[in-house]
């Protein structure tokens, strides 16, 4: 970590603008290990947003309804939104466009496991998802898909 704890490491390689919550939720969902998604969750609260992330894993048909929940469960209990129609709509939005450009929707039988990571700025929230999937266990590869709704 950097000297007091927060995200001065990541500062150094990725300065993030006013308008770049999508660039952070990006950053979130790469991290590796439970230290660096640590260091990046406080450099995304010295911007003052908000972040979360959580990982999903299984079979593409069986996803959509565990990303919804894992998404929509993270974000309640890590105050990134509200429970209300406008709050809930951005952000199960943002997800199906992250999804969308994540994997085809014409693909089946996909093995995925993927990071989810959610930054709200004021008026904007980002879903970014990293993760690999493939027909086959052998074929496995990283994949990324970004979806930015505002609220």
């Amino acid at each position: 970590m950097g000297a007091k704890g927060r995200g001065d490491g990541l500062s150094a390689f990725f300065a993030l603008g006013a308008d770049d919550v999508a660039r952070a939720a990006l950053l979130l969902s790469i991290t590796k290990d439970a230290e660096t998604e640590v260091m990046c969750k406080r450099y995304i609260e010295e911007q003052g947003w908000r972040s979360v992330a959580t990982e999903v894993g299984g079979l593409l048909n069986d996803l959509p309804q565990k990303v919804v929940r894992a998404l929509v469960g993270a974000s309640l209990n890590a105050g990134i939104i509200e429970k209300n129609g406008r709050e809930m709509h951005a952000l199960v939005h943002a997800a199906i466009e992250a999804g969308d450009s994540f994997v085809s929707r014409g693909m089946i039988e996909l093995s995925v496991g993927a990071k989810i990571a959610i930054v709200r700025s004021d008026c904007w929230l980002a879903v970014a998802i990293f993760g690999d999937c493939a027909a086959h266990v052998a074929a496995h590869h990283d994949r990324c898909g970004l979806g930015v709704m505002h609220i």
